[in-house]
């Protein structure tokens, strides 16, 4: 819309390159307008920037930054799907797959489609001359902010979920179960899809710079941005929290002389639940375990929390120019005068732009930092296993994996009949003592006479198989192997000390005859 002439009788009485407010109605983004009184032109004559207005404000290289940005988060985008594909179809040995990890993964996601969005429809980013887009009259502009409110505002609250359960391990020695797992998905989604429905239905979302709808400044602090800082910042104060106790129980291990545990009265070490028993080196041991295997939450959670806190803050900073922008018109006269004066070529103006404006550096630094959250979170969440796993899972889907078979195999490999094992013939069921691979079934009629199921064929035995061990077996005469009827133990008469290695004489004398009547009398 820019590209109107300068004699358009849109401008009114504004000097090109403004047009005059009183010639547009009230479709698309009205607060997104730039516009100021112009009392030396005439009572009540307002002029306007034409839109967009970042065209006049930045030079012209602006636009490639943006779109490297959209660029980045297409890569991004690409990096999560993969995470997210990863956590659903691999084993959790390869991935080490966590809730926190997928919640804050699908957040991820959310973030990279606002600027994927406009990347792949390139929309028009104006309504008319001096109007951008909002989402009431563009369909890509209300997707693209609607994404990047609830990737926002989702980031910061599980990064905050995140920062607490890392604190409860780290400074309380208590690990989150399941009421834990409940609250935190309860209160997680609770919370983001609260604040995104107060944005959007409240404050909106137009064009303000780029392709990428952002949040509009009318109540956007008390919707978005202030919850957004208020998560950001518990989450700062919880992780400064870990911080310090970890500094802390570092120097007091330093400076700690017990070099051993608490003894028991057995001479054993004693371990109790309660942290503040133990001694401060057994605390630094086992802090020092759970950072080691929570650095990559730990360095999460430090860089979305420097993201968040930065764009936030220049978000704000920006709202706040905007609104004052048309308040104090002297201090806009020499950029006003200067777009007069080169109607055509105004990039001669933007050094007095970033003046009065947030500087092109910071801008693109917002955008950049943004881009990164999901490059970010890949680098951090990805393992090598992951990779090793899909060309596995690949693989096997293809009927690729074979079995692993030794290279000494072939030496043995004499002949398959070898290594077969003989039938059982029915007869064999009724001696369930005896394998059934030591017996053959007979084939001939003289075979089956001459069959003794308590005898193992040694002549299909393969020559690996030591024949001694094929002769028949003899029972000993000390076997206990089975048991014996209990009348050959109550009787003594046919006792023989020899038969088990019992010394005779005066440890045995024979029964008495009233014993023999007893016995006799009693006998069952």
């Amino acid at each position: 819309m820019a590209n109107t002439t300068l004699s358009s009788p849109l401008r009114g009485r504004c000097p090109a390159p403004f047009f005059d407010q009183s010639k547009f109605g009230f479709g698309g983004s009205v607060e997104g307008r730039f516009c100021a009184p112009i009392p030396q032109l005439g009572d009540g004559l307002s002029c306007c920037l034409p839109c967009p207005a970042s065209d006049y404000l930045y030079p012209e290289d602006f636009k490639r930054w943006y779109r490297a940005a959209e660029a980045l988060n297409l890569a991004g985008l690409v990096c999560m799907v993969f995470l997210l594909a990863s956590f659903i179809a691999l084993p959790a040995e390869q991935t080490r797959r966590h809730y926190l990890s997928y919640c804050l993964v699908i957040a991820a996601i959310f973030l990279a489609l606002g600027f994927v969005i406009p990347f792949g429809a390139r929309p028009e980013q104006c309504f008319d001359e001096i109007t951008p887009h909002d989402m009431y009259s563009d369909l890509t502009c209300a997707f693209s902010g609607a994404f990047i409110i609830a990737g926002g505002m989702s980031i910061a609250v599980w990064i905050f979920i995140r920062a607490l359960s890392m604190h409860l391990q780290i400074c309380w020695d208590a690990m989150p179960g399941k009421r834990f797992f409940y609250w935190a998905q309860g209160l997680g989604w609770t919370v983001a899809a609260g604040f995104f429905t107060a944005t959007i239905t409240v404050t909106g979302v137009s064009y303000r710079f780029g392709d990428v709808c952002h949040v509009n400044a009318a109540h956007s602090r008390a919707d978005f941005w202030g919850p957004l800082l208020a998560i950001a910042g518990a989450a700062t104060v919880l992780q400064l929290g870990t911080f310090a106790y970890c500094i802390k129980v570092y120097l007091q291990s330093m400076w700690s002389d017990d070099n051993t545990e608490t003894q028991s009265s057995m001479g054993l070490p004693s371990y109790t639940n309660s942290v503040k028993t133990r001694s401060p080196r057994a605390i630094y041991r086992r802090v020092r375990k759970v950072v080691y295997l929570q650095w990559r939450g730990i360095t999460i959670v430090v860089f979305i929390l420097v993201d968040v806190i930065f764009f936030s803050v220049v978000f704000i900073w920006l709202n706040s120019i905007s609104a004052h922008a048309s308040e104090d018109i002297e201090l806009a006269m020499p950029f006003l005068f200067c777009l007069v004066s080169n109607p055509i070529d105004h990039e001669k103006c933007t050094p007095l732009a970033e003046r009065l404006f947030v500087n092109k550096q910071t801008v693109i630094a917002v955008l950049m930092m943004l881009s990164l959250a999901g490059l970010q979170t890949f680098i951090l969440l990805v393992r090598a296993s992951m990779f090793t796993g899909w060309i596995d899972l690949v693989k096997c889907k293809l009927g690729n994996k074979r079995e692993f078979v030794s290279l000494d195999a072939h030496k043995y490999a004499v002949g398959p009949h070898q290594f077969e094992l003989t039938q059982v013939t029915p007869s064999v069921a009724a001696y369930p003592e005896i394998p059934q691979s030591a017996v053959t079934s007979p084939t001939t009629p003289k075979e089956k006479e001459d069959f003794d199921p308590y005898r193992r064929s040694i002549t299909d035995t393969p020559d690996y198989f030591d024949r001694e061990a094929a002769r028949e077996y003899t029972t000993p005469n000390l076997s206990f192997s089975t048991p014996r009827r209990p009348s050959q133990a109550a009787t003594g008469t046919d006792w023989d000390p020899r038969s088990t290695h019992a010394r005779g004489g005066l440890g045995f004398h024979p029964p008495l005859p009233h014993e023999e009547e007893y016995r006799e009398d009693n006998k069952i």
